[in-house]
């Protein structure tokens, strides 16, 4: 299952140096010892989204609606404030000024913080705690469980004895068991190195039953602050007020795929190297993995932080629109792009040919 590709036939040295006259770009397989710096660029690539889902909140009538709303209170509580008090005639416009200037500042300060603290970190945290946990079991058919260490096995074997306190938990180890053939899914993930540092990755997902997510539903905000404004003050709490958490359900991370589609996921390309062009790289890749394995189908999803990836996907790579699911009052929304794996490959037959496996 693993492959290499060479996207740039130049000479390779043996060290991590990053060589700026003649850079190797090689596509390969993910590694496990990729994770970190897999993670890593996750992360730093989403955050530069941010003001992407700043834009879109600053597009959005109803945010003007309300921005309108409440400046025009504060102009009209300035009369009022100022009623009864002996302040000099310039004092009204003076005010309104202030006014002006600390609902601006306050205001898309607050859109910053709300898309950066929230909403973006929401989004980074679900991928990371789910399917970038370790692509291995996720994309690359690799199961792991956590073994007791049997003693007896290890004198067997002429490891060195461990005596453990009686109260200790028992020593494990992590065993990592390739799926049999027929139970594998045509999933794959690939990472982008340059000089052997990862600078881009992708993901094609299929999965073949429902995934529950590792990360576990919050609940209301109003409902944690009622709770524990009642605990604090000694007062009854409601049934419906405990064990807020406990009763949350297991929120589903990926519903199963159809047996002839997959999912184009975790396209990511680190800032530097974003006007590249290496996106393409990963893309065909993808889809000419897709052509391999019989996959006729591939859906891809963006949302408003992902304008980027929606125009390259569309432009680029000739995927269609097929749904828009609204997700928020402020312009959030989950755009569903679909493309024919045949066609896409009558469309972009050298560009799939390109790739040299070893």
């Amino acid at each position: 299952m693993a492959s290499s590709i060479s996207a740039a036939p130049v000479a390779a040295t043996e060290t991590d140096t990053l060589n700026t006259e003649s850079p190797r770009l090689i596509l390969r397989t993910y590694k496990a010892s990729d994770h970190d710096q897999i993670d890593h660029l996750f992360y730093s690539t989403y955050f530069t989204l941010v003001p992407e889902g700043v834009k879109c909140k600053l597009k959005s009538p109803l945010f003007w609606v309300l921005w309108i709303a409440f400046y025009s209170y504060l102009l009209g509580i300035v009369p009022v404030l100022l009623s009864g008090m002996n302040f000099p005639s310039w004092s009204s416009t003076a005010l309104k000024i202030f006014f002006t200037f600390a609902w601006s500042v306050v205001s898309f300060a607050g859109i910053f913080v709300v898309t950066d603290r929230f909403e973006v970190v929401d989004k980074v945290e679900q991928v990371r705690q789910n399917d970038l946990s370790d692509p291995e079991v996720y994309y690359l058919n690799w199961t792991k469980e956590e073994v007791q260490v049997n003693e007896d096995d290890n004198e067997k074997a002429g490891k060195k004895r461990v005596t453990f306190d009686k109260d200790a938990k028992p020593a494990t180890e992590l065993v990592r068991t390739q799926k049999p053939l027929e139970e594998q899914a045509p999933s794959h993930f690939w990472v982008l190195t340059l000089d052997n540092r990862p600078c881009g990755m992708v993901g094609l997902a299929h999965y073949k039953e429902q995934l529950k997510s590792n990360r576990p539903l919050q609940p209301p905000a109003w409902k944690l602050l009622a709770a524990a404004a009642l605990a604090r003050y000694r007062l009854p709490v409601p049934e419906s007020l405990k064990d807020l958490r406990a009763k949350m359900p297991t929120p589903v991370f990926a519903e199963p795929h159809e047996p002839n589609k997959a999912t184009l996921q975790r396209l990511a390309i680190k800032s530097d190297y974003q006007d590249c062009n290496l996106s393409t790289l990963l893309i065909d890749r993808a889809m000419s993995w897709a052509d391999e394995k019989g996959i006729e189908t591939v859906e891809a999803k963006t949302n408003e932080l992902e304008t980027k990836a929606a125009r390259i996907l569309s432009i680029q790579h000739g995927f269609t629109l097929v749904k828009t699911e609204k997700k928020g009052w402020f312009g959030q929304h989950e755009k569903t792009w679909t493309c024919n794996v045949k066609e896409w490959m009558a469309a972009h037959e050298e560009g799939a040919k390109t790739y040299k496996k070893k």
